[in-house]
């Protein structure tokens, strides 16, 4: 208090610790003998309502300044102290008070209005007439000095106690008394009677309502301005008004627990009002002590009473579903950890992709929240297939069969953009740059574990949205995907190399398997969109020479630097962003050193991957993930040193096959599992003369043509094969192919390149999009282009389908040539009506300029 000055009362009263305004001006009132309103008016306050106590109820949610500075001039309390008996230090968190009027809006949480006050006797009787502020809050219900349940009303009159003294009755009340009115023989008289003699439940000092009391002060009421106060509060009060709900329509369904809280706070069921929930002591201790043990894990009904407060919502069905549950936008006003626990706890009720959507198999589940823009930041992080280190991380430890590990990869890379965003399948294929191929996805993903899919990927989108990728694969598809763009390469220095070490892998298949090499490590995946690589593409990688590996390398790198691109060539996320996935096999921990020895001499990858233990294909990702390869093996020794042979390869037998059956030597080779040229030393070695060639020419004489182009172009047989027939190599059948004429089949793993049609823009003076000049060469793409304008606007693709008279099927077929050519998705198809995407906007309207331009041109023809 400050000093004495003229205008302060001669008689001063300090508040009590925590003591509301009204409760501390009834007793200074009390002290100096008058009347509360008497009180007031002497305080220079009575210009405002003083008839119906509107000031003393204002000033006790909120003090104007004239007010709080009249109060200090006149009683010596400072202006701190002041404010701290009002409820304004709970303005906007606790409780909602408005600006001008001073009124009290509807709370966040637990409703109380008014200027009455919820008491405790013991407290009453021990700190007579003193009041604290604290009782007027929605979340107070329990004492905790004294163990008993908060009182709302007086037990004489039934009314709510009013802490001043209403009205202006010049007989003081006593202390202590219920100063409400009531007509008694046609009369106001004072109820007066004494409220620390009300009776109250006491509560057990370990039971649930005084534990959640003591949860309330510490979580909502210490920090109540705080981001984790308001959310621990909204948690309370949502489930709260449930489970009061839950007792009134489903007690009997409801876990021991709910009947031991209601025992607690006197063995009756709360009461509810007709229209709207009532929020007295009994309610709120009920339902804010069932909330919190719904919401505390560790306690041993968590999951029971949770399981019964989300009981008849969401029910499981039979077939698994793409949304967790039909009232999901019901609970969010619990805040996201307990709707987190309503999508986990709908897990086993989902299809993959929407557990991936919602992130159920995680701890982290929430609704999905990305938009547009950061699903295609993710896409430009991730490659179009999976990295190898994070496929292994996904596969099981063995399997019955040789899976498609390339259509898992591209799946799985599918799969990384969808959890946390509302995009799906075809959009999340587009944006990789894959193939639409929904069946053959969930097919494969058949072959791995679904929960463990579901868990890893979601947490592998986590990691990279947090982390920096170091390459945009987005870039890179745009740039490099396109195969009909060909890759120059220095096949000069491709030849030299191999000559270096004695091979002969520079003829134009081997160079176009070099191109294929170079074109997979700018795009970090391998440059087809189907389930498997070529028949080649795993005995090419797994005999790669290291001076190959390191000339593929540099003309990657010479070709991003020709774009202006400074990223590393090939690029793999590093083990510790991966700290939390366990390996599903030991061996996979073996180091690159111990890896590098074991293929030193060259052994076949089989040996290999039965030494490790692992599959086959397994071993190829981690032979990808560590850049290595085992080097050919030696040649067989030469005649001075003769190698034993045995089976098909011993002297007599292999005399009898060569010799007097007359088989060649492939198919000797077939026979005994090797190659030609290891018959070829073994015939040298027995001294079996070999069969002198076919004469020149004599082939050709003995074949007739038609037949030939019959069997190989129509029939569609291998050159080999008619070999084997005609007693001759497949190198003989395709020399007189090319010398007839006769269309040879394409290369094994290499598809025909893209056929271009003729552009019908190419004469307009107008510099065309990348997109639309992928669209333009396509068969039919003004026609597909004149169909896609049309679409904005219409409510489905049907009915656009059915205004411009053509089939729905072909109508589809236009706008799946104009968004494959494109490359990203024009049309948002789940919209109603259909919508173009903000990419797309600007290709429409690129297409209805040229569409106009060329009309025009047309138009300006002269008829003949």
């Amino acid at each position: 208090m400050t000093g004495w000055t003229d205008e302060r009362i001669p008689i001063g009263v300090l508040p009590a610790p925590g003591e509301a305004l009204d409760s501390w001006l009834e007793r200074y009132a009390q002290r100096l003998r008058i009347n509360t309103l008497d009180f007031v008016d002497y305080l220079g306050l009575s210009h405002v309502s003083a008839r119906k106590m509107g000031t003393l109820g204002k000033m006790v949610r909120r003090l104007t300044e004239d007010e709080r500075d009249l109060l200090q001039r006149r009683t010596g309390i400072g202006s701190a102290q002041l404010t701290a008996m009002t409820l304004e230090p709970y303005d906007g968190s606790l409780v909602r008070i408005d600006p001008a009027s001073r009124r009290l809006r509807c709370p966040p949480a637990w409703r109380h209005y008014g200027n009455t006050s919820r008491y405790c006797p013991a407290c009453l009787e021990e700190e007579p007439a003193r009041w604290q502020l604290h009782w007027r809050l929605g979340w107070a219900f329990a004492c905790t000095r004294h163990d008993l349940l908060l009182l709302d009303q007086c037990p004489q009159c039934g009314n709510a106690p009013p802490v001043a003294t209403r009205g202006r009755h010049r007989v003081l009340p006593r202390p202590e008394t219920c100063r409400s009115w009531i007509i008694q023989r046609g009369q106001d008289v004072r109820c007066d009677f004494p409220l620390a003699q009300a009776p109250a439940v006491r509560l057990p000092k370990d039971g649930a309502v005084l534990e959640a009391q003591h949860a309330v002060d510490n979580s909502v009421i210490t920090d109540h301005h705080g981001a984790a106060a308001r959310q621990r509060a909204g948690e309370l009060s949502f489930l709260g008004r449930r489970a009061l709900r839950g007792v009134h329509t489903q007690l009997e369904l409801a876990p021991p627990v709910v009947r031991e809280v209601l025992v607690e706070c006197g063995g009756t069921t709360p009461q509810v009002a007709a229209t709207h929930e009532v929020h007295d002591t009994h309610n709120i201790a009920v339902g804010t002590a069932l909330a919190v043990i719904a919401t505390d894990l560790e306690h041993p009904a968590c999951d029971d009473l949770f399981a019964w407060l989300h009981r008849g919502h969401g029910q499981p069905i039979g077939v698994p579903r793409d949304h967790p549950t039909s009232d999901l936008g019901n609970w969010r006003p619990a805040g996201p950890r307990v709707t987190s626990r309503i999508l986990k706890a709908s897990d086993g009720q989902l299809t993959l992709k929407a557990r991936l959507r919602y992130r159920t198999a995680t701890p982290d589940a929430a609704a999905p929240s990305l938009c547009e823009e950061e699903v295609s930041r993710r896409a430009a992080k991730l490659p179009g297939m999976l990295w190898p280190s994070w496929m292994l991380r996904l596969l099981p430890a063995k399997a019955a069969h040789q899976p498609r590990i390339g259509g898992i990869r591209r799946a799985c890379a599918n799969l990384m953009l969808i959890p946390g965003s509302t995009i799906g399948h075809r959009e999340a294929t587009r944006l990789m740059g894959n193939s639409h191929f929904r069946s053959q996805q969930e097919a494969l993903l058949a072959f791995v574990d679904a929960d463990h899919i579901a868990s890893t990927l979601a947490h592998f989108a986590h990691v990279i949205d947090v982390h920096t990728v170091p390459i945009d694969y987005a870039r890179r598809r745009a740039l490099f995907a396109d195969e009909s763009v060909e890759l120059s390469l220095d096949e000069s220095r491709h030849r030299e190399i191999c000559r270096s070490f004695g091979s002969r892998q520079f003829t134009p298949v081997h160079q176009e398997r070099a191109r294929w090499e170079v074109r997979r490590l700018l795009l970090g995946a391998e440059p087809y969109r189907g389930n498997h690589p070529p028949a080649w593409a795993h005995r090419f990688a797994y005999r790669l020479h290291p001076d190959l590996r390191a000339f593929f390398a540099d003309q990657a790198g010479v070709i991003l630097a020709a774009h202006g691109i400074n990223e590393p060539v090939w690029w793999e996320p590093p083990d510790d962003w991966l700290d939390g996935i366990v390996l599903p096999v030991a061996p996979l921990g073996i180091t690159t050193d111990s890896l590098a020895a074991l293929l030193a001499p060259g052994p076949a990858a089989r040996d290999v991957a039965k030494d490790l233990s692992l599959t086959m294909h397994q071993l190829r990702l981690v032979l990808e993930s560590r850049g290595l390869s085992a080097p050919k093996p030696p040649n067989p020794r030469g005649p001075g040193h003769p190698t034993p042979r045995k089976g098909d390869l011993a002297p007599d037998r292999l005399r009898h096959l060569y010799a007097d059956q007359g088989m060649q030597q492939k198919d000797i080779a077939e026979l005994a599992g090797c190659s030609a040229g290891i018959v070829r030393y073994s015939l040298k070695e027995a001294g079996i003369p070999l069969r002198p060639r076919r004469a020149a020419g004599e082939l050709a004489r003995s074949v007739d043509r038609t037949w030939l182009r019959t069997e190989y172009h129509v029939k569609g047989r291998t050159a080999a094969d008619i070999g084997r027939e005609l007693n001759t190599g497949g190198n003989s059948i395709t020399d007189l192919l090319d010398a007839w004429g006769i269309p040879r089949h394409p290369l094994r793993g290499h598809l025909p390149p893209p056929r271009v049609y003729s552009n019908p823009f190419a004469d307009l003076p107008v510099e065309l999009s990348p997109a639309m000049c992928r669209i333009s060469i396509r068969q039919n793409s003004l026609t597909a282009l004149r169909s896609a304008v049309l679409v904005p606007g219409y409510p489905t693709r049907r009915s656009a389908a059915l205004t411009l008279g053509i089939p729905r099927t072909t109508f589809n077929a236009h706008l799946r040539l104009v968004e494959d050519g494109a490359g990203f998705a024009v049309f948002n198809h789940r919209k109603r009506p259909v919508r173009v995407t903000t990419r797309g906007q600007f290709l429409i309207e690129e297409a209805k300029q040229l569409i106009a331009l060329l009309d025009e041109a047309r138009a300006a023809r002269p008829k003949r």
